[in-house]
């Protein structure tokens, strides 16, 4: 009970649940804008209000984990996704279905930075980047989730149906997540002196910060500042494009939708070995290369069969990142530290997911949909161009 293997695997299944709603929002573009016949500025909002939510909380949540450890951070952000299912069943206002994407997307970026820094501090470095894989694949596996249970649900029940599927397993991981025990300790911590007795890092706020914000990973930051923005350009309005632009049903743009983030069952566990067998610097280049590739082939796609394989593509690159980058996190960053780190590495994807929406909102209105492509292509290909430099960086420590 007390080794890694378990507590990875609820690490994992509490991943799962945590994210079947994180994507239903973007699922629901289509289906909210017609119901409450909303403009893309509007829509655009809707989608950029939890994110702002997520930012305000980003460093607040690593500082939290590393000094008070995971597992209480763990509990309460399972619960604020139970609460943000119950509301959405509750009501229909427009104002209070926002709150409720807000707590939902709250409760991610509470999740991540604890959840990660565990993952991380009790994986063995061997079996980090396929570690990494499993917690990024059972995430996922989440992620896909929501959007497939509302493309099955809609035509025959209801969206809110999507919600309601998810709440009783949710408010069983709150219960699991009550009793388990996610502490740890670090040999590094130990020989420096610096754990109590609970097994949790008591540094202050701006000595975790002084340790993490060194010139590689600020670099790293500003990578995935772009990979995240040019992420959101293609999620944000991608079942939007299939339903106004492709001629897909609602139900139908959902489904593909998730089918996108299931292919990272696959991709998750493949960059998790990539990156073991091949490194970070090599395994992360080949991921920003077939991001680019996917994406000009979902635009230049003339029969939507081809396009759909092209987004399934562009879903099995995306998720294959994930474990890559959390390896080079913790590579970059000592272990008592991690928590911050990992808080940080989510305030690039947070920040864009603000700004980004209402941007392309705009650029939208006056060059039509299928704009969010050539801005994600320039943006993936100027993330490339930086990781070539971060090269030295790697080069340096990383294999």
């Amino acid at each position: 009970m007390s080794g890694f293997r378990f507590k990875l695997a609820f690490l994992c299944f509490s991943h799962t649940l945590l994210h079947v709603y994180t994507e239903l929002p973007l699922a629901l573009i289509p289906i909210l804008r017609n119901e409450y016949e909303l403009s893309f500025f509007m829509i655009s909002l809707i989608v950029s209000i939890p994110r702002l939510s997520s930012l305000l909380f980003s460093v607040p949540s690593g500082l939290i984990a590393d000094r008070f450890g995971a597992t209480k951070l763990i509990s309460i952000s399972l619960s604020l996704v139970l609460v943000s299912g119950t509301i959405i069943l509750l009501t229909d206002s427009i104002e209070l279905i926002v709150l409720a994407f807000s707590l939902a997307s709250i409760a991610s970026t509470l999740y991540h930075p604890p959840a990660l820094s565990v993952a991380a501090n009790i994986l063995p470095q061997s079996f980090l980047g396929r570690g990494m894989g499993f917690h990024g694949a059972s995430g996922t596996l989440g992620v896909a989730l929501g959007p497939l249970t509302l493309g099955i649900v809609l035509n025959l029940f209801g969206w809110k149906y999507a919600y309601l599927v998810w709440v009783v397993p949710i408010l069983i991981s709150v219960i699991v997540s009550i009793y388990v025990d996610l502490r740890f300790r670090s040999e590094i911590n130990i020989r420096r002196n610096v754990v109590e007795d609970d097994g949790y890092s008591h540094r202050k706020p701006n000595s975790s910060l002084r340790e993490v914000l060194g010139g590689a990973f600020l670099l790293f930051l500003v990578i995935l500042l772009f990979t995240s923005a040019a992420g959101s350009s293609i999620s944000t309005y991608i079942t939007s494009y299939f339903t106004y632009e492709r001629g897909f049903d609602p139900a139908l743009a959902s489904i593909v939708f998730g089918l996108s983030p299931l292919m990272g069952l696959i991709s998750n566990l493949a960059g998790g070995i990539v990156c073991d067998k091949l490194g970070v610097r090599y395994s992360y280049m080949l991921v920003l290369l077939l991001l680019i590739f996917s994406v000009a082939g979902i635009s230049l796609s003339p029969i939507n069969s081809v396009m759909v394989l092209m987004y399934l593509i562009y879903g099995f690159s995306s998720s294959m990142s994930m474990p890559i980058t959390s390896s080079i996190v913790a590579r970059l960053v000592n272990p008592e530290y991690r928590g911050t780190a990992y808080s940080l590495e989510f305030i690039p994807m947070n920040l864009v997911g603000i700004f980004m929406p209402v941007l392309l909102s705009f650029f939208i209105s006056m060059y039509g949909l299928s704009i969010i492509f050539l801005v994600a292509f320039i943006l993936y290909c100027i993330a490339l161009t930086l990781f070539l430099k971060f090269n030295g960086y790697l080069k340096k420590g990383l294999s």
